[in-house]
């Protein structure tokens, strides 16, 4: 494997999320978030599981809007558009949610996983013949070209969850969204999925919003890492800084959840927030690399204050 993408031509639009909280049942997922995707970078977004990873997928889907706060493609807000314009909005995107099964539904049982990938180029312009290159080459990316008459139902799971991430990359849009990436794949085609995602970035210049728990595929992929934790993003820089020295699991959770002092949103703070009266958000980012000489400096002035009312 190689590292992140450089030097592709930005094609894809600017996605910003301004001041986004939610609640589901009550109960605060996000809450007064930010995050900034730069015109065709790759952006992978990390957190514990229930922090809200898909929430916010769906929030840039135009399924769910969020409570308070917007989410605006190329400075088009996605919950202020009209019907023709969200329909154009989503025209450009294609995303491919996560969950243990979700990725199935956007799968046709019914249709065999050529068709599939050519029902997804429907409507785009392409001639029959371009049709088939594209589905070919995608089916051949995700080694399915021998399964191309195959119906979904008789892929083993990971064949399913290839077949998805192969209909979901052939439609080529400005927008790319890939909600749990590493879910229902085996380990052994990891290298095929981070290398196709990486060909069709650097020849497209898609923006790109992929969500995973995986530490070695957030290093691989991402020109950014954002770190969602709380219904916050916490942290946010490349991975080459963020993960430094991360290797699992309970590394990340040391190193952004259990060290988040703020915790969960607190659920009354959350309701004044989504029934109090708009205002300008503010984003103030921290650079995580000052986050330890500005513990020293504190530790080393309290110190000496202290030295001070004791020698008093």
């Amino acid at each position: 494997m190689t590292g992140p993408v450089s030097g592709a031509s930005p094609r894809g639009p600017a996605i910003d999320f301004t001041d986004v909280t939610t609640t589901i049942d009550d109960t605060p997922v996000l809450f007064r978030l930010g995050l900034h995707l730069a015109p065709g970078t790759v952006t992978v977004l990390m957190g514990p599981s229930g922090s809200g990873k898909t929430t916010l997928v769906r929030h840039l889907a135009g399924l769910v809007a969020p409570g308070r706060g917007t989410v605006t493609v190329d400075g088009v807000d996605v919950h202020a558009a009209g019907e023709a314009q969200l329909r154009q909005l989503r025209r450009g995107m294609s995303v491919l949610f996560g969950g243990p099964s979700v990725f199935e539904s956007s799968l046709f049982g019914s249709l065999s996983a050529y068709d599939n990938l050519a029902y997804a180029l429907d409507g785009r312009g392409l001639s029959p013949e371009r049709v088939e290159r594209i589905a070919m080459h995608r089916l051949r990316e995700m080694r399915l070209h021998d399964r191309a008459d195959t119906l979904p139902a008789e892929l083993p799971a990971h064949g399913r969850k290839r077949l998805a991430i192969a209909r979901t990359l052939a439609v080529e849009a400005p927008v790319l969204v890939l909600d749990e990436l590493e879910t229902g794949l085996d380990a052994a085609h990891a290298d095929t999925l981070v290398a196709a995602v990486r060909e069709q970035h650097e020849r497209t210049g898609a923006t790109v919003l992929v969500t995973t728990h995986d530490i070695a595929l957030a290093r691989e992929l991402a020109d950014t890492v954002a770190i969602l934790c709380h219904g916050r993003i916490v942290a946010c820089g490349p991975p080459s800084e963020l993960l430094h020295g991360v290797t699992d699991a309970d590394d990340f959770d040391r190193r952004f959840r259990i060290s988040d002092f703020l915790g969960p949103p607190d659920p009354e703070a959350t309701r004044a927030e989504l029934d109090g009266p708009r205002r300008r958000s503010r984003t103030i980012e921290l650079d995580p690399r000052l986050l330890v000489p500005a513990l020293v400096v504190l530790a080393l002035v309290t110190s000496y204050c202290l030295f001070l009312l004791l020698t008093r």
